[in-house]
């Protein structure tokens, strides 16, 4: 089976191919495709990047970014190291000849060191970092001691440390940059991961400093685009961030380069907060910000040139084509684009989810059609047995030796063929009268067809439980292919937006003083309500049941009710409210039971559990017998119908199910009972189903209404009897359910039904507990003490489910 995490990438892949394929014109994709070839395999790209960061200062004299970007380029993409190489030398040399002798002795250096290291290089990025740090302390301190061999002090040794590491982490910062710039699949940043490729972008445009065309640097000109275009791409946050790392590493190179800082950290706050205009509201904000600081540092002839700059950046803004920027912006959390392409992989992925399941849920169907019996009666579906193979065989052990067989088949072929027909019927065992005065072997012949009669019936009801083993297994198989057709539509079902509501929410709660940090809604449909509330604190008072869902109950119109608590965990602080629709009717049940002989393992087992789709199930079964055995039977039907009843299969089927599997299993007089109630707690409408069980009883003020169905117990036959009972309860009523050694035990009471009804009618509680107790105790008490059969009572209560807290009118209303 294949991976998750492989199949959401084909799902992906899928997606951006298909959204390629409809978006974008062929010719634009081959022009995409070409340049993504020469500038990227064939290594044009590698090489500007390599002149630039050649010719890139610090301190206007060191040049620490050439080895970390040939150091990670060994490291991770060999074969481009030599173009890489030259590129670096080439611009060094730019700088002078010796910068690029120190340049290219710098990278023969760390060549020799690394291959002393070149295994553990490959897995631990510090020794890489290390080895480049090493490499920049000999080079630089060989250099300094020829160019400066009598005044060499201990400030140029500092100097060289501070290079050596500045070279060390810069490596690490261009491993991960290169690393996340050259990312074969979708993936979000982390803010470190975007300072990271800042830092690396803005090295580069470092190596621009002292480019100028007709006055205009192109330093300036690159590294605002650089800004804006993120500002564009995610926002203020992202642009005042990659605005102040950019400036700050144009600041390491000279000082000079100081009121750049505040250019573009301006510029890239005001274009994220003006990105609602798309390209012309981030380039108003670069505007507005290289005209504000131009002025406060009163810069005079140079605003001009600084204006001139940004309005050639914002050119190449509007320049560039959107599905770059929108493939930046679905990279970086918080972004629209992000969001959208969240929800869009998301919704994939559940669609693919659901298709697949429906595959399977369409497989099952197929299969149970297969299973299915075509001819319903066995006996016609034996076709073995038929007439003329019947009298082949016969005649066969008896008549081919007879002295009269060309008397009887040839000479009287009618007359013997129609006798032995009437003698092949199995519902006619009286032979024919003259037959047996003509024919010489009858007792043979008879005894042939008694013979036939066995086989024939023991291939039928081989066939019988044959076909009744299709029929088991189709049905299964039918309801699962159910279930996971209700799984595949619940997953394609969509998320509906509730944005307003759940700013009327947030407001109104806030409004009356609740400190509430989120309202999120998951669903608003009548009865099933679903919302989430985040709060900032820990409550300690029921502030969650006494204020906030009365006056979401206010909000919606609806009893709303705390369904779950969640703390959130440390660091924070907090907890997450789950509330949801409260029901129409509540139950509240009481248990009593009594083992055989009063002892401590009785052969009932019980279930009261909740379930999915605001149903309520009761159940009790009875193993035959006593003890552990009967124990073992009557737990393993229990949890059985629970757990399928908790899958969602419907009732009917989970209790056929059972019963089969029961039977298919059976050993020795292994039989258990099942007495279920199902109800619904929006309308108080209950099914009971009997299997095997003894009545149950409604009590609704002094009247007691019976319930009863007479079957046999589950394992029995694979053919279920069952029957299928409806009442509609109301609140306040009470519902007895018994097992049979409640009615077997009072001793001397000629009709222990009547009796147990005049016991339920004198109740004067209507506690189940009590209820369910004082029952017991008039049925141990009735056997004369003695326990004979192990007994079990459940008694259920129907209410009105009414809320704790009055609901709390609020500000603004919501439907």
């Amino acid at each position: 089976m294949e991976n998750v995490h492989e199949v959401n990438m084909k799902v992906t892949n899928s997606i951006s191919l298909m959204q390629a394929k409809r978006k974008i014109p062929k010719w634009k994709n081959t022009i995409s495709l070409l340049f993504v070839h020469w500038m990227v395999h064939k290594g044009i790209l590698h090489i500007l990047v390599s002149l630039l960061l050649g010719r890139a200062l610090f301190l206007s004299q060191f040049t620490p970014f050439a080895l970390p970007m040939f150091a990670v380029i060994f490291a991770v993409s060999k074969e481009k190291s030599i173009i890489v190489m030259l590129g670096l030398v080439a611009g060094a040399s730019s700088l002078g000849i010796w910068q690029g002798v120190y340049t290219l002795s710098t990278i023969m250096l760390f060549y020799l060191a690394s291959l002393a290291v070149r295994q553990k290089m490959k897995t631990n990025r510090y020794i890489l970092a290390g080895t480049v740090a090493s490499s920049v302390i000999v080079a630089r301190s060989i250099y300094l001691s020829i160019e400066l061999p009598e005044v060499f002090t201990w400030v140029d040794g500092v100097m060289v440390a501070f290079e050596a590491v500045l070279a060390g982490i810069l490596t690490l910062v261009f491993l991960q940059g290169y690393q996340l710039l050259t990312k074969t699949r979708k993936r979000t940043y982390a803010p470190e991961e975007m300072v990271a490729i800042a830092i690396v972008v803005a090295s580069v445009a470092t190596g621009l400093i002292g480019f100028t065309v007709g006055g205009l640097a192109m330093d300036h000109i690159l590294t605002r685009y650089i800004v804006i275009i993120a500002a564009l791409a995610a926002g203020a946050m992202v642009g005042s961030t990659v605005g102040i790392v950019t400036g700050l590493v144009f600041c390491l190179s000279s000082v000079a380069h100081l009121p750049e800082v505040a250019v573009l950290a301006v510029a890239g706050l005001l274009g994220g907060l003006m990105k609602s205009g798309k390209g012309t509201g981030v380039v108003l904000g670069l505007m507005m910000a290289t005209l504000l600081m131009g002025l406060f540092m009163n810069q005079g002839a140079q605003l001009e040139f600084s204006l001139y700059e940004s309005a050639i950046a914002a050119i190449a803004v509007f320049l560039t084509p959107k599905r770059f920027v929108f493939a930046i912006s679905r990279n970086i959390p918080g972004s629209v684009e992000h969001e959208l392409d969240q929800q869009l992989y998301a919704r994939n992925v559940r669609d693919a989810t659901a298709e697949k399941v429906e595959k399977f849920s369409g497989m099952f169907e197929m299969l149970a059609k297969s299973f299915e019996c075509a001819e319903k009666d066995p006996e016609t579906a034996v076709t073995a047995v038929s007439l003329d193979n019947t009298l082949s065989r016969v005649t066969e052990s008896t008549c081919q030796k007879c002295f009269k067989k060309d008397y009887c088949w040839s000479t009287h072929f009618d007359r013997t063929y129609d006798w032995m027909k009437e003698l092949a019927n199995p519902d006619d065992h009286k032979p024919p009268q003259q037959w047996q005065g003509f024919c010489v072997k009858a007792e043979q012949v008879e005894l042939a067809f008694e013979e036939e009669y066995a086989d024939r019936a023991a291939k039928l009801q081989m066939k019988k439980q044959m076909m009744e083993s299709n029929q088991f297994v189709s049905n299964q198989l039918q309801g699962l292919a159910a279930v996971m057709k209700d799984f595949a539509s619940d997953l394609q079902r969509e998320t509906q937006k509730h944005d307003q509501q759940e700013e009327e929410m947030l407001h109104a709660l806030i409004e009356f003083g609740i400190h509430v940090d989120n309202v999120d809604i998951h669903s608003l449909d009548y009865g099933h309500i679903d919302v989430d509330v985040m709060l900032p604190f820990v409550e300690k008072h029921g502030e969650c049941e006494k204020l906030i869902a009365p006056m979401l109950s206010s909000i919606l119109k609806e009893t709303i009710v705390v369904h779950q608590k969640v703390e959130i965990p440390s660091p924070y602080e907090g907890m997450v409210v789950t509330f949801r629709s409260s029901k129409a009717f509540k139950v509240s049940v009481g248990i009593a039971h009594a083992a055989h002989g009063g002892g401590l393992i009785s052969g009932d087992s019980h279930a009261a559990v909740h379930l999915h789709g605001g149903k309520y199930a009761i159940a009790i079964s009875d193993g035959m017998g006593n003890g552990e055995k009967a124990r073992m039977e009557s737990d393993e039907t229990i949890q059985l119908l629970r757990q399928m009843l908790q899958a969602g299969i419907e009732e009917e089927l989970a209790i056929k199910s059972v019963n089969s599997i029961l039977t298919v299993k059976r050993t020795g007089d292994m039989y258990s009972t099942v007495d279920l109630a199902m109800i619904d707690l929006q309308n108080a409408k209950t099914k009971f189903l009997k299997v095997g069980s003894v009545p149950s009883y409604i009590k609704r003020g002094k009247t007691v209404k019976t319930i009863e169905a007479s079957n046999l117990p589950m394992g029995f036959f694979s053919e279920l009897d069952m029957e299928v009972l409806e009442d509609q309860l109301k609140a306040g009523d009470l519902l007895i359910m018994l097992s049979d050694g409640v009615l077997d035990g009072p001793r001397f009471i000629e009709n222990p039904e009547r009796w147990i009804k005049r016991q339920i009618s004198e109740l004067r509680t209507s506690d189940p507990q009590e209820v369910a107790d004082i029952l017991m105790e008039a049925a141990v008490r009735t056997s004369g003490g003695e326990i004979e059969d192990d007994m079990t009572i459940m008694v259920a209560q129907l209410q009105h489910e009414l809320p704790k807290w009055a609901a709390i009118p609020a500000v603004i209303k919501t439907g």
